[in-house]
C-alpha cells in the first residue's frame, strides 16, 4: 500500500505502527467487512485524462437525478427552486475560502455574511439568538439534546413521535455514552392522548419535530406550555424551514431551542449533502450555545466591524470549559443561505410556502380520489403528507421510475406498521398537469 501523498518515511511508519501496536497498515481496516474489502478495487487502469472522464460520465449517467424526475420524495430532503444568482453571488472570490475567520481584521465581509444568517435564522424562529450554523439538521438536534442535559443538569430526554428516522439515529449515536437517558415515544405510548404522562422530574427536555416527519402539524401554544409547567425545556426540530414563513414561529410559541435543517434554503439536494444545521434560542442559553456566534460592534474609531464574540468550542477555550467538542460549521451552506432568503425576501419566501401548501393540498385531494388510496392520518399537514394506496405491486416504484417519476418515500422502510403507506411531498416546482398526470399513472400502477 503506497502512500505517496504522506510526508513520511518508511521508518517514521513503521514506528507509528510499533507505537499504536499493529505491524501493518491493512491491520487498521479490519473493521470493514471482508466482503466489501474483496470487491474494492483501487486501481484505476491506464487511460489518460479524457478516457478516463468519459469512464466517470458513463458511470454518472447510471444515476437519475430528481431534477429529471417529477419528484414527490421529501423526507427530509426539500426540492425547491433555486435562483440562478445563488450559485453566482455564492462564488464570489470574496467568499471562495468561507471558513473560520480567525482574523477578523482580514474577514469582515465573511462574519457579516455570518452575523445576517444569525439574524435571519433568530427572525424565521422566532428567538432570541442563533449560532453561527452546524453541520446539518441531526446534527443541530443531537447538540440541542446535550445542551438541555448539561443545562438542566438532568438525564432524561423524551422524544415526540414522527421524529425523522435519520435524526433518531444521529441523537442515539451522540448521546450513547453521555450518560442521558432518550425515551423515543411511539403512537401506542399516548395513554389517554397525553405522552406529557412520559415526564418525570429527571426530564430535561421534550423534542417536537413540527411539521413531523409525516408532515402533520403538531406543535400548539399550549402543548409548550404544559411542557414548560413540568419542569422541562422545549426542543423544536424543523425539517424545512419554508414552514416559518406562514406558520407562527415556534419562539412565539414558548419553544426554549428551535434547531433544524436549512438545505431547502437555496441548498440542491446532492445525494444528501452538505447540508446546513440551524440552531437558535432563548437569550437564558446564550452562553451554553455550540459552535460559534458573530458579533457586531464599533472600533476605536467608530467603524462598524464585526467578531467572533463567543467561540465556545474546544479549538478556541480550554477543552474542559467547551460546550461541545463540534469542531466546525457549514460556512459556505450558511452563505448560500443568507443569499437565498436575501433574494426572496419575506414575501418571497411566503408564496414558496403557500405554493408549496396548494399544491401538496391539491395532490392530497387528487390522489384520495382513487378508490383504493386512503388518507393515513385526519390532520392538518404542511406540505408532505402520508397516504395509504392499498397493496403495492412488487414493482411499484420501478414502474413509476419508468413513467418519469419518484412516488414518494416507502413508509415500509420507516416502520413495519406501514403496510404499503406512500409520504408523499410536493414543493413550488410541481405543476397542475405534472401532479394530474402522476395520480393517472399512479392509480395505473395500482390496478395490476
Amino acid at each position: 500500500m503506497g502512500h505517496p501523498y504522506l510526508p513520511l518515511t518508511a521508518e517514521e511508519r513503521a514506528q507509528m505502527l510499533k507505537t499504536i501496536g499493529t505491524e501493518r497498515i491493512e491491520e487498521l481496516f479490519k473493521v470493514i467487512p471482508s466482503s466489501i474489502q474483496t470487491s474494492a478495487v483501487f486501481d484505476l487502469p491506464a487511460h489518460n485524462e479524457v478516457e478516463t472522464a468519459k469512464i466517470f460520465n458513463r458511470w454518472a449517467e447510471m444515476n437519475t437525478p430528481a431534477t429529471k424526475m417529477v419528484s414527490f420524495l421529501g423526507a427530509g430532503a426539500y426540492e425547491h427552486a433555486i435562483p440562478a444568482a445563488v450559485k453566482y453571488l455564492a462564488g464570489q472570490a470574496e467568499f471562495l475560502t468561507a471558513y473560520t475567520p480567525y482574523q477578523p481584521e482580514m474577514n469582515q465581509g465573511l462574519l457579516q455574511a455570518f452575523f445576517e444568517y444569525q439574524s435571519l435564522i433568530a427572525d424565521l424562529t422566532g428567538m432570541d439568538v442563533a449560532n453561527a450554523s452546524m453541520y446539518d439538521g441531526p446534527t443541530a438536534l443531537a447538540e440541542a439534546v446535550l445542551l438541555a442535559g448539561n443545562f438542566t443538569r438532568k438525564n432524561e430526554i423524551v422524544v415526540f413521535p414522527g421524529l425523522n428516522p435519520e435524526a433518531r439515529q444521529v441523537v442515539q449515536t451522540y448521546t450513547r455514552h453521555s450518560g442521558l437517558k432518550i425515551r423515543f415515544l411511539s403512537p401506542a405510548d399516548e395513554p389517554g392522548g397525553s405522552p406529557l404522562s412520559f415526564l418525570t422530574e429527571q426530564t430535561a427536555a421534550v423534542v417536537i419535530q413540527n411539521p413531523d416527519f409525516f408532515g402533520r402539524l403538531v406543535l400548539t401554544k399550549e402543548l409548550l406550555s404544559t411542557i414548560k409547567e413540568c419542569g422541562a425545556l422545549s426542543i423544536v426540530y424543523i425539517n424545512d424551514p419554508t414552514s416559518l414563513a406562514i406558520l407562527e414561529p415556534p419562539g412565539s410559541l414558548g419553544a426554549d431551542l428551535v434547531v433544524g435543517e436549512a438545505q431547502a434554503f437555496g441548498l440542491p439536494l446532492s445525494f444528501g449533502g452538505p447540508y446546513l444545521g440551524f440552531l437558535a434560542a432563548k437569550q437564558t442559553f446564550l452562553r451554553s450555545l455550540p459552535g460559534r456566534l458573530v458579533g457586531k460592534t464599533t472600533d476605536l474609531e467608530g467603524r462598524e466591524g464585526f467578531v467572533l464574540t463567543l467561540q465556545t468550542r474546544e479549538q478556541h477555550i480550554r477543552r474542559e470549559k467547551a460546550t461541545s467538542n463540534i469542531c466546525s460549521n457549514q460556512a459556505l451552506c450558511a452563505l448560500i443561505a443568507t443569499i437565498y432568503l436575501s433574494l426572496l425576501g419575506p414575501a418571497g419566501l411566503q408564496e414558496v410556502a403557500r405554493s408549496s401548501v396548494r399544491n401538496s393540498h391539491y395532490l392530497f385531494s387528487q390522489l384520495t380520489r382513487i378508490p383504493s388510496v386512503k388518507a393515513y392520518f385526519n390532520t392538518p399537514f404542511f406540505h408532505e403528507f402520508a397516504v395509504d394506496p392499498g397493496s403495492l405491486p412488487p414493482d411499484f416504484f420501478t414502474k413509476m421510475k419508468d413513467r418519469g417519476f419518484f412516488p414518494g418515500y416507502d413508509l415500509r422502510r420507516y416502520s413495519p406498521d406501514f403496510a404499503s403507506g406512500l409520504l408523499l411531498y410536493t414543493s413550488e416546482l410541481r405543476s397542475k398537469e405534472e401532479m394530474d398526470n402522476f395520480c393517472t399513472e399512479l392509480e395505473g400502477c395500482l390496478a395490476w
